[in-house]
């Protein structure tokens, strides 16, 4: 079911349903093989979601991600995420102010594809970050310990 859900961010509702719908009239009353589904979105998205395919369905990946880095650039900050499980998961960023406010950013499966190991994300804000956190949802994360980022004072 997190599969479902990782590959339906990725495509977005209306795009993944045109899938679903697809697969279900094209295999209805026949004995499908989980590459028959996967070829079926592949060809109904238009897109090639191998990279996807693999890491969910095909690999020992775990959800698993750490706060590497935040560096502050111009117009806004760079977060490095570090995916040490493997697993292309969606995944939140909260960002903590300097005047005690907070705003979360989604990220998709997507920060992953380019690389699957480090995603460098951008946070386009003028006003001071005091601290980042990972939030998974119910992406649940191995390790907690090393979702966070506070700045120095």
């Amino acid at each position: 079911s997190l599969g479902y859900l990782a590959v339906k961010e990725i495509l977005g509702d209306a795009l993944f349903k045109k899938c679903l719908h697809e697969y279900m009239n094209r295999w209805h009353g026949k004995h499908p093989i989980p590459w028959d589904f996967f070829n079926t979105f592949n060809n109904a998205s238009g897109q090639n979601l191998d990279w996807f395919w693999n890491n969910w369905f095909f690999s020992h990946y775990y959800i698993d991600l750490g706060l590497q880095n935040v560096a502050k650039t111009k117009g806004g900050y760079t977060i490095s995420i570090q995916n040490i499980g493997g697993m292309a998961a969606p995944f939140d960023l909260q960002f903590t102010f300097a005047d005690n406010k907070t705003e979360t950013v989604h990220y998709t499966p997507l920060a992953w594809k380019a690389d699957p190991k480090l995603s460098k994300v951008r946070f386009s804000n003028r006003k001071e970050v005091l601290s980042v956190k990972i939030m998974n949802g119910i992406f649940m994360d191995a390790d907690e310990s090393n979702n966070n980022w506070t700045a120095k004072k």
